[in-house]
């Protein structure tokens, strides 16, 4: 099995490229439909609730949430690290139920930020223009101009998550160009795929072995 993170910025469309995936019969874990069934679960509301308002409460305000963790960072992260670990941990289990799977994808938002690309092989970014980013921000979330290069301002740099990744899928156009990169990548994926994590691993693993020669010096 070979596991494939797919990541990108706030409106750069992972959206279309998971549906792409799953269209074509791929498996296909999600990180956000994840949060989503976790914010249905009692014990988790009740200690979001006593972490970020200090007040014991099952019924969660999500529109309080969205507004107070776009505005204190350290509630964000208090957020992020009672969900993200439950998050991970829940994608272990998924994969482990799913490797006579030839390849899986993992749709995770903060793939890098949070550690998520512990879990893949190989890494697809989904990237888009700033511009195209306020445009659909603006249109899906009902939001200003100015609210929307604020959200995009509070995530990372798409180019550090460009760098970090192995490919790169330009959704600055249709969505029959998008489509078209997708399937380009698949079909070559799924030829060289296992020879280039073969390659990744024994580089990796050469340089693992370079560093601790140079502490032992």
């Amino acid at each position: 099995m070979l596991k494939v993170g797919i990541t990108g910025s706030i409106g750069s469309g992972k959206t279309l490229a998971t549906n792409f995936f799953k269209e074509l019969g791929y498996k296909v874990l999600d990180a956000d439909q994840m949060n989503q069934d976790l914010l249905k679960n009692e014990a988790v509301v009740k200690e979001i609730n006593r972490s970020l308002f200090n007040k014991d409460s099952k019924i969660l305000d999500k529109t309080l949430i969205k507004e107070v963790i776009f505005k204190d960072k350290t509630k964000k992260e208090t957020l992020e690290n009672i969900l993200h670990p439950i998050i991970y941990k829940m994608m272990e289990e998924a994969l482990k139920t799913l490797e006579q799977e030839e390849i899986v994808f993992i749709d995770v938002p903060l793939l890098f930020e949070a550690g998520f690309d512990k879990l893949t092989d190989y890494n697809l970014v989904i990237f888009t223009s700033e511009e195209q980013q306020v445009k659909r921000l603006i249109k899906r979330d009902k939001i200003d101009k100015n609210t929307a290069y604020l959200r995009i301002k509070g995530h990372w740099d798409i180019k550090e998550k460009m760098n970090k990744s192995d490919y790169v899928i330009n959704n600055d156009e249709s969505v029959e160009f998008t489509y078209q990169q997708l399937s380009n990548w698949l079909s070559n994926f799924k030829k060289v795929g296992q020879g280039y994590l073969e390659e990744k691993n024994a580089y990796n693993e050469k340089h693992k072995i370079q560093n601790q020669n140079q502490k032992n010096q």
